[in-house]
């Protein structure tokens, strides 16, 4: 182990423009994904309204069901996290973006919700140097 300090700055500061409008993340070429970090204000303004009709219960110091708690999870990646897509097929047939696609798309596909969130909390996405990178996509 190394005895050098750490800036944390230089390792965790973000650039908070990429975090709200998101960045794109590519898979290869043709296809990518352009997600926002979980801390953006359209993720936490989506997520509080999913929770809403559960504060209550929450309150009560009751848990929400597992499978409502999925689907909260998932409709917050679908619509807020997950900004766009390209380059996505199913069936050899494109799939045009919305956050009902993208919804279905990940219900079905697990671990592509578990990629797309894992993204979204990786601090080096939102730096500041890789904000050139991803400019052009």
């Amino acid at each position: 182990m190394s005895n050098e300090t750490l800036d944390l700055f230089e390792l965790f500061n973000t650039n908070r423009e990429s975090e709200e409008d998101g960045v794109w993340v590519e898979l290869n070429a043709k296809t990518g994904f352009k997600i926002r970090a979980f801390n953006a204000k359209a993720v936490s303004d989506l997520r509080e309204k999913l929770m809403k009709p559960y504060q209550t219960m929450v309150r009560a110091g009751l848990s929400i069901p597992d499978e409502k708690n999925e689907e909260i999870g998932l409709k917050v990646i679908s619509g807020a996290v997950l900004a766009d897509w390209k380059g996505v097929t199913v069936d050899e047939q494109d799939v045009i973006f919305s956050s009902d696609a993208a919804y279905t798309l990940l219900k079905k596909l697990p671990k592509l919700a578990n990629f797309i969130a894992s993204n979204a909390m990786e601090s080096q996405n939102f730096r500041d140097e890789l904000q050139g990178e991803n400019a052009g996509n």
